[in-house]
């Protein structure tokens, strides 16, 4: 979701390497661009829940982008809280179109990159845990 909103791959400045997943299995997450609407950015960082069980299915994601859509394209809203996400969304889409979507010049694997990373802990590391 956050490649939706600024328009490049989450985090494509930084090497993909075991530092990068062990920030990203510590919280470190992609940003978003100036403008995204706060709804959309609080659904992406539920997504992006560090516990599974506290992220939203893919029914209530498929749901929500619907109705957020329907809001958008009927340009119509019952509420304030409607009307909130309408014109967050109507003032990102004037936004969205001035932001640059460059991506430095780096090699085409560094985003396609199937290198494994071996992620498992040390029984050391372990032992200290317990």
């Amino acid at each position: 979701m956050t490649e939706i909103s600024t328009g490049r791959p989450p985090h494509y400045d930084i090497e993909y390497n075991e530092t990068l997943a062990i920030q990203i299995f510590n919280g470190f997450r992609p940003e978003f661009a100036k403008g995204t609407p706060e709804c959309y950015i609080k659904l992406a960082n539920q997504c992006m829940d560090d516990n599974p069980s506290k992220r939203r299915s893919a029914t209530y994601i498929y749901n929500e982008l619907t109705r957020w859509y329907n809001l958008v394209d009927c340009n119509t809203a019952k509420d304030r809280k409607e009307l909130k996400i309408l014109k967050a969304f109507k003032s990102a889409d004037t936004i969205i179109p001035t932001l640059s979507t460059k991506l430095p010049i780096c090699s085409e694997d560094k985003l396609t990159n199937s290198t494994s990373i071996d992620l498992s802990i040390s029984d050391d590391f372990s032992d200290g845990i317990s």
